[in-house]
């Protein structure tokens, strides 16, 4: 499966999953709760559920402070007390359906505003704006639908008659959109809160495709997870179940994330370095090493840029990432790279290692020149164009494998790069083993 499709299904495979499996629990609920009726251990589990979505949100608010994630923050609040609001539906609703109705549309497109926090502190400028938004959001919920706050408005206002005529009717049409039921056929959600769902599923979808950011994927789940809630009423479990399933793709994405900034290189999607370590302690009696370098990669970055540099190394990531013959690649540092052969000795890995270096050699590599980075989307194409620049970019490879001398990976690593320096040494865009 080529790496692009990878990038983009892998992160939203956990968030399908656990939806799916949280849609049948819930339509296999009664069978669940008759088969469990005479064990006192799984009952004591089926009192403490309505708490379960609670408890899931403190850890991925938790996990939200420990790294600084402004976003995550927030939506565990938002989360938790959507939860609280929504879960209160029957006859003994403690919350008005208005209020409820405004909290269903107001969810998701919070939880859009949230994504934009992911990598901000949270005492900082866009955080607190944030804040404060959110803050005003809810009571501007209280004064448009609790009656008590709304004559404390238009008391303590000092409105003209004319005006507040005029503001009580926006409120009653206000109100009357969302208590309408949804020409989709739901009953429990208004369009505007279908509506809100749509943008931001969407929003947040697109922003995934461009970005392959499995957080995005996360809370793109999270908003499908509470919609279900939404459209089931609040009724138990369902309120319960989706929530915890929206707090839990939170945290495994979180995981996710976190994982991928110590063992994935950022620039590449080359697995790094601390990666390449774990490798080698796991590595069996056959294998073969290979270190690869860039040639001549600092006066690619003199004459054209460090941005021309990142495209270059991104290139021979590419073609690593495809190498034949079962090779694992790693970014090993700056310009150097690693290619690990498992169950094969060198002279099995030579030909998978000649035809990648003569591959890169043969790629025409075009340099983006400044008129195409200053041009609008206006006047590209028209005027004169300039031709672009051509690099030429080789790689020298040094190769080894395990044998009397070299026991260790460690020791077969660094006889490898040896090797490269011979290979450079020797005139470069060569191979030495």
């Amino acid at each position: 499966m080529p790496f692009s499709i990878k990038r983009t299904i892998y992160p939203l495979i956990v968030p399908a999953v656990l939806i799916i499996l949280s849609a049948l629990i819930i339509w296999k609920w009664t069978l669940l709760t008759q088969k469990v009726s005479g064990v006192k251990e799984l009952k004591a589990l089926f009192v403490i559920l309505p708490v379960l979505p609670y408890v899931v949100l403190c850890i991925v608010f938790v996990m939200g402070w420990r790294y600084n994630n402004t976003g995550l923050i927030l939506a565990s609040v938002a989360l938790a007390f959507s939860y609280l609001v929504l879960s209160r539906s029957g006859p003994e609703a403690v919350v008005d359906p208005s209020t409820r109705e405004a909290v269903a549309f107001l969810l998701p497109l919070n939880l859009v505003a949230f994504t934009m926090l992911t990598k901000r502190r949270l005492f900082s400028i866009p955080s607190l704006f944030c804040v404060i938004f959110v803050a005003f959001q809810i009571l501007a919920v209280a004064l448009v639908f609790h009656p008590a706050y709304s004559r404390l408005l238009f008391e303590t206002g000092h409105l003209s008659p004319l005006a507040a005529k005029k503001l009580s009717i926006f409120l009653e049409k206000l109100d009357s959109a969302f208590h309408d039921n949804s020409f989709l056929g739901f009953e429990e959600i208004s369009d505007l809160s279908i509506f809100a769902y749509s943008f931001a599923f969407i929003f947040l979808l697109m922003r995934f495709l461009r970005n392959r950011d499995v957080i995005l994927a996360a809370f793109s789940g999270a908003v499908i997870a509470t919609f279900l809630a939404i459209a089931a009423g609040g009724a138990v479990p369902s309120s319960t179940i989706y929530f915890s399933t929206a707090g839990l793709v939170l945290i495994i994405a979180t995981i996710e994330a976190s994982f991928s900034m110590a063992y994935v290189d950022e620039l590449t999607d080359l697995p790094s370095r601390r990666s390449l370590n774990q490798t080698l302690i796991n590595l069996g009696k056959k294998y073969a090493i290979a270190m690869i370098d860039v040639d001549h990669f600092k006066k690619i970055n003199d004459t054209y840029g460090h941005k021309t540099g990142d495209q270059v190394l991104r290139m021979i990531a590419s073609g690593l990432r495809e190498m034949s013959g079962g090779a694992k690649a790693f970014r090993y540092g700056g310009e150097e790279f690693t290619a690990i052969f498992p169950g094969k000795g060198v002279e099995e890995a030579v030909p998978h290692l000649e035809k990648y270096r003569k591959a890169i050699e043969s790629i025409p590599f075009a340099v983006r020149g400044k008129g195409r980075r200053k041009s609008t989307s206006k006047n590209r194409g028209k005027g004169k164009v300039s031709p672009r620049k051509r690099a030429r970019v080789t790689v020298s490879i040094g190769v080894a494998a395990p044998d009397r001398n070299l026991t260790k990976p460690e020791k077969v690593l660094k006889a490898a790069d040896k090797r490269l320096y011979k290979a450079k040494k020797a005139g470069r865009n060569r191979l030495k083993s």
